[in-house]
C-alpha cells in the first residue's frame, strides 16, 4: 500500500535519537563526568514533566475555558502561551532547584551541572525520537491507527520543506536550552545567588511559551515549521555563551563552604 508518506520521514526519529546520544557522549568524553549525573538530569526531567502533565490535566481545561470566556482571541493566545510557559518554569525548573537544594552534590562543579542539563535534554530527545520513529513506522503500515498517524504527519509537513530534519534541529535547540537553564539554576545554588535561578526560569519558560503559542494558535498547520524553529533558535544561540559563562564563574570546588541560606545574596 502506498501510504503517501515520504520514507525520508523515517530518518526523523533516529536523527533525534542520535542528537541526544551525541550530546551525552560528547560531554562525557570531554568532561569525564560519570554517567550517573546524566541519569540524574533525566530523573529530574521526568519528575518535573510528570508534575507538569498532572497539573495540566487538572487545570488546562478550566483555565482555558475561563480565558476564552473573558478575553478576545489575541489576549487568549498571549496569556495561554504564557500560562504554558509558566507551567514549565514552575515544575521543570522548580524541581531542578529542589533537587539541587536537597542533593548539593549536583552543583559541586560545573562539569557535573552541565551533565545534569545535558541528561535532561538528551532524555527528552531520546523519548521524542522513539515516539517519532514509532509514529512514522505506523503511518507507513496497515496497522490500526495508521490512518490517524498519516493524517498527523501530512498535516504537520504540508507547508514545510525537509520536514524530516525539523525534529533534529528542534532537539539541538532544546538540549542547549535545557542545559543552559538548568546550569544557571545549579549555579544559583553553588553561589547562593538566586538571580541565576530566575534567569534559568525565564529562559526555559520563554521557549515553552513560544511552543505554547504554536499549540494554542494551531499556527503549525498553516505555516512552515521552520518559522517556529527560527523563533526559538535565538535562545539556543544565547545558551552557548551562557553555559561557557557559568563554567568560568563556578566557585572553586575546594573553596569555602557555601554561605548560609539566611545570607543569600541577590543580583
Amino acid at each position: 500500500m502506498d501510504s503517501g508518506i515520504p520514507r525520508l520521514l523515517l530518518l526523523s526519529g533516529p536523527l533525534m535519537l542520535a542528537v541526544g546520544a551525541a550530546f551525552v557522549i560528547g560531554w562525557k568524553a570531554g568532561s569525564r563526568t560519570p554517567l550517573r549525573w546524566f541519569w540524574a538530569g533525566a530523573a529530574i526531567w521526568t519528575a518535573g514533566v510528570a508534575l507538569k502533565v498532572v497539573t495540566a490535566l487538572l487545570l488546562n481545561k478550566p483555565v482555558f475555558a475561563g480565558l476564552k470566556a473573558l478575553l478576545p482571541r489575541s489576549a487568549l493566545l498571549v496569556l495561554g502561551a504564557g500560562y504554558i510557559g509558566l507551567l514549565t518554569g514552575v515544575f521543570e525548573i522548580g524541581v531542578t532547584l529542589m533537587a539541587a537544594l536537597k542533593w548539593q552534590g549536583l552543583a559541586r562543579n560545573a562539569k557535573r551541572a552541565v551533565a545534569v542539563g545535558v541528561g535532561a535534554g538528551a532524555f527528552e530527545a531520546i523519548l521524542l525520537g522513539t515516539a517519532a520513529l514509532i509514529s512514522a513506522l505506523v503511518a507507513l503500515s496497515n496497522l490500526p491507527g495508521s490512518q490517524e498517524a498519516r493524517t498527523a504527519i501530512t498535516s504537520s509537513a504540508a507547508h514545510t520543506s525537509l520536514p524530516w530534519l525539523t525534529g533534529t534541529v528542534e532537539r539541538i535547540i532544546a538540549i542547549l536550552v535545557h542545559t543552559s537553564s538548568r546550569t544557571l539554576v545549579l549555579l544559583s545554588v553553588a553561589r547562593r545567588r538566586w538571580c541565576f535561578f530566575w534567569y534559568g526560569f525565564l529562559l526555559l519558560s520563554a521557549v515553552d511559551a513560544i511552543a505554547g503559542f504554536v499549540l494554542v494558535s494551531d499556527i503549525a498547520s498553516r505555516v512552515s515549521i521552520w518559522w517556529v524553529e527560527l523563533a526559538i533558535a535565538p535562545f539556543a544561540l544565547a545558551s552557548v555563551p551562557i553555559i561557557r559563562w557559568c563554567i568560568r564563574h563556578w566557585p572553586a570546588e575546594p573553596g569555602a563552604e557555601p554561605e548560609p541560606l539566611d545570607r543569600v545574596s541577590e543580583c
